[in-house]
């Protein structure tokens, strides 16, 4: 798996973060392809070598058409953003989204509100896109952000005279590690804040990691005696593809039609889930409510995010890691004189075998023949401990490194995948028995960062 690591090692700002990937080796050629789908006025997108204290790095700008343009967020995601691919729409809609929701909470209105006039022009659109298509082009399942440096002072916003740095960005960072600075500029941006905030899991990289890239972005503004530069670094992990990180995606509703709570899990099932489900709750004011609860693995993480989002009334969600244990098993079919019928056999810590019987088999042969399904079971199972003919079988879960096994559960006999909207049962999820899937604030100011994104 692909890791991303960004060190804010002067700050970070959209054009410098966009700058630093494009540096790591992101073609800018796929950039400009992905942002001149955007239903947006003309740019043209400039990148030119530099050196900062010594360092080879890129610097990056947007020259776009004079705009004096106050965007909400809600035309943002349903107009602007809707063109772009899914993955990367999810991505970028992510970033936009954190950015929204810590500008309702600093101007006390809704989320669907919030005006954007900095963070809203279009090179900060264009930043934002960038970086989304960029993550999505080094197919990234995981990113993290060292620590984060804030600079001092204040700058111009379009409410006014607010504090470096910007009160939103401040709300972004909450939870994050950050240091306070002496320097006079605003070393990390609105923009720069958001990305770390929607797309960066809390934490620290994982410790067996392998350098594969290194990039670095630069800012406009010359400090001396400061290094204005934001580097990203790609690393594999040890255990490649089977140690793929997993997440637990988690939101709140209860206002939400229950009928519509079918589709909602679907549709995650759909967007990459290994497993969902719902847990009745009792919501703020004793109003009766529910949450829905995800895991997935982190290449699908913003995706699921994405749909989740979408497909309930939630207008937030949250998520952390979670390690799992999961067992190596195999799933197979067996033939009866009623047809076919599901098993999925675990290995058990053990070295014992343990089979279950998948029941919409069971439920079927029961209304078809007329007798209790604990008599189908019952006759099935005496079948499997007399070695019943296996029509066909896939081993599922693979190990990687210790005692952990990590797989992605999958659990759908070969040719039953289910069709379009039907969620795989018991956390099996719709790619297949055998087959991994692939993987702000008003104030701008130029800062240090010389965007002020």
């Amino acid at each position: 798996m692909q890791i991303l690591v960004i060190d804010p090692v002067g700050g970070i700002s959209g054009d410098m973060l966009l700058g630093s990937l494009i540096h790591l080796g992101c073609p800018a050629g796929y950039l400009e392809d992905m942002l001149r789908r955007l239903p947006v006025d003309g740019f043209t997108m400039e990148t030119a070598p530099r050196s900062v204290h010594g360092i080879g790095a890129l610097d990056l700008s947007f020259h776009c058409v004079h705009e004096h343009k106050s965007r909400t967020y809600a035309h943002i995601r349903d107009d602007i953003l809707s063109v772009l691919p899914e993955a990367v729409r999810a991505r970028a809609g992510a970033i936009f989204l954190a950015l929204a929701e810590a500008e309702a909470q600093v101007h006390g209105v809704d989320v669907d509100e919030v005006h954007f006039h900095e963070v809203g022009a279009l090179d900060s659109i264009l930043d934002i896109v960038g970086i989304a298509a960029a993550v999505e082009y080094f197919r990234v399942g995981a990113i993290y952000c060292r620590q984060i440096p804030l600079g001092t002072g204040t700058t111009r916003s379009m409410h006014g005279t607010i504090p470096v740095p910007a009160p939103a960005t401040v709300k972004l960072l909450k939870g994050r590690q950050v240091r306070f600075t002496d320097i006079p500029f605003e070393l990390t941006t609105p923009t720069g804040a958001a990305v770390v905030a929607a797309l960066a899991s809390p934490g620290s990289p994982p410790a067996d990691l392998t350098v594969s890239a290194i990039g670095y972005g630069c800012g406009d503004r010359e400090i001396p005696g400061w290094p204005n530069l934001c580097r990203c670094i790609l690393c594999g992990t040890k255990c490649g593809e089977s140690g793929l990180e997993t997440y637990l995606v988690e939101a709140d509703v209860d206002d939400m039609n229950p009928e519509e709570t079918e589709d909602a899990l679907a549709r995650l099932f759909e967007a990459g889930a290994l497993d969902a489900l719902l847990a009745p709750k009792i919501m703020k004011r004793g109003r009766p409510g529910f949450g829905f609860q995800v895991v997935c693995e982190a290449e699908r993480l913003h995706g699921v995010v994405s749909s989740l989002l979408e497909h309930t009334t939630s207008i937030g969600a949250r998520y952390h890691p979670i390690e799992r244990t999961v067992l190596d098993r195999i799933s197979y079919t067996i033939d009866t004189r009623w047809g076919e019928v599901r098993v999925k056999e675990s290995v058990l810590p053990d070295g014992s075998a343990r089979s279950k019987l998948e029941y919409r088999d069971l439920a079927r042969i029961s209304r078809d023949q007329g007798m209790p399904v604990s008599s189908v079971r019952a006759e099935i199972q005496r079948m499997i401990r007399e070695g019943g003919p296996r029509e066909s079988a896939n081993r599922e879960g693979v190990s990687c490194g210790g005692s952990t096994l990590t797989g992605a559960g999958r659990e759908i006999a070969p040719g039953k995948a289910p069709s379009r909207g039907e969620a795989p049962q018991h956390g099996a999820s719709d790619r297949g028995s055998s087959n991994r899937g692939a993987a702000g604030s008003d104030a701008t100011g130029r800062g240090s960062s010389g965007s002020g994104q």
